[in-house]
């Protein structure tokens, strides 16, 4: 072992040794949880404690430590559940070795930022519990909660560095933002050390069960219940800030083919389970992933439903910001029809979201715009910039407007431009007069509004974040 090896295992196990004889703080909630079923006594069920314990991956840890560190017989199994564990203490004398513990809004007061880091990480991680068990479930998995412990805890190491350390966590997070697929060379160079290492020494210090750190570890993919582990964090990472991105697809993809179901109902499920584990989100006190659901499933807008066109100075949710701009887009530019179609999370398409204008005859009321060739829609989601159809650029850009968009938009003059969220293609804008003339000034202001929602998108990414 060269010194920079040794320089670095030296500074991973100095962060290790912060928890090596001492329980983890826990969440406010789930220690206000936990004391309400101290109260019942006996009563209490291993079950509903059970399922406190499993919202906090640092009460879990707590758990599994200390039922790890009794002894027991040499023919006697490990423990690998939090009900098992709960049984095996009774329920008095588990709320007595747990009682007062931590709390780790107290430990993070005076350094919101970081409380939030944290909260952002613990959500995650129940977002990607949730995904896996539910896997595990459909799979006819016999012991689910396994499968949803060591999902909770893959990102392990991610959540310690934001307890211990959390400039560098600050530091880490910006960057898998920047890219969320990062390599342990860049981790390397921005901490000193990989998250990988980080997590080995953590596993090995704490003794947790070896099959929960068989199913964190990457290594193990060749096993399915590890598959689902790891392609539940991978999910839940992916999701956290927008549901359409090519690495998202790959999950989908890969997760469809573990539970041998087409990426349309796999859709469907995970959709549903995010919109499931968000009902949590007070507990974190962090926006969960789902956040973004609702404008993936919202109805198309009309006409009828009057929006106010002053620009406010902030937005409150992606839906207050998409009426607005319809609105302003038909109103101070002129449009006649005006439409927001969103990429499908499978990025095949473009289907209309929100709409205002002339839009009762099909088909444009039910603006759907396949995207598996090259017209010119496809083509404005290769980068965010905007285009209009006019007399002067006509001959050059009609081969690619092909005998889809015909059918759906018509002919005549148009705006279009496409939104990104970070690298990736969002959506798209449409405009048109219904066949009539329009003009430069239009053409600016139309570009002006588009520039505004994806800012204020960015700013309303950047708060949830």
């Amino acid at each position: 072992m060269n010194s920079e090896e040794v320089m670095d295992a030296s500074l991973v196990q100095g962060l290790v040794n912060r928890y090596s004889s001492e329980d983890f703080p826990v969440m406010a909630k789930t220690a206000e949880e936990i004391a309400k079923q101290a109260l019942r006594g006996e009563r209490a069920s291993a079950q509903d404690i059970s399922d406190i314990v499993l919202h906090d991956p640092f009460f879990t840890l707590n758990v599994l430590r200390a039922i790890g560190m009794r002894k027991r017989s040499r023919l006697s199994s490990e423990i690998t559940t939090i009900e098992h564990a709960v049984m095996m203490y009774g329920a008095k004398p588990f709320f007595e070795r747990f009682r007062d513990p931590k709390i780790v809004e107290e430990q993070f007061k005076g350094n919101p930022s970081a409380l939030l880091q944290l909260r952002r990480s613990l959500s995650r991680a129940h977002h990607a519990a949730c995904q896996a068990c539910d896997w595990a479930i459909f799979r006819n998995d016999m012991e689910s909660e396994e499968v949803y412990i060591a999902a909770a805890l893959n990102d392990l190491a991610e959540q310690y560095l934001c307890l211990v350390a959390p400039e560098m966590a600050a530091k880490l997070t910006e960057a898998m933002r920047r890219d969320p697929n990062g390599t342990a060379t860049a981790q390397q160079s921005l901490l000193g050390f990989d998250l990988h290492t980080l997590l080995n020494a953590l596993l090995q210090a704490l003794k947790l069960p070896e099959l929960i750190c068989h199913l964190i570890d990457p290594a193990q993919m060749k096993i399915v219940r590890a598959q689902n582990v790891q392609l539940a964090a991978a999910v839940a990472r992916h999701a956290e800030f927008s549901w359409h991105g090519e690495a998202l697809e790959q999950d989908m993809v890969a997760v469809a083919e573990l539970l041998h179901i087409s990426p349309d109902d796999l859709v469907g499920r995970v959709h549903r389970t995010a919109a499931l584990a968000a009902r949590a989100w007070r507990w974190y006190g962090a926006p969960p992933a789902a956040r973004w659901l609702p404008l993936l499933q919202e109805p198309v807008v009309t006409a009828s439903q009057p929006v106010p066109v002053d620009t406010p100075q902030t937005f409150s949710s992606t839906q207050e910001l998409m009426r607005w701009a319809m609105q302003a887009l038909q109103t101070e530019v002129g449009l006649t029809r005006v439409v927001f179609a969103l990429r499908t999370p499978d990025g095949r398409a473009l289907r209309g979201k929100f709409c205002l204008g002339e839009t009762e005859t099909a088909p444009f009321s039910q603006f759907n715009i396949g995207l598996d060739n090259q017209h010119l829609f496809m083509r404005l989601l290769q980068k965010q910039q905007g285009v209009w159809l006019n007399p002067q650029n006509k001959a050059n850009l009609e081969p690619y407007v092909s005998a889809e968009l015909l059918q759906v938009i018509g002919r005549g003059e148009f705006f279009a431009h496409s939104v990104f969220l970070g690298p990736k293609p969002f959506g798209l804008f449409y405009g048109d007069c219904r066949g009539g003339a329009l003009d430069e000034a239009s053409y600016h202001k139309f570009k002006e509004i588009v520039a505004q929602v994806t800012r204020s998108m960015q700013r309303l990414v950047g708060k949830a974040s």
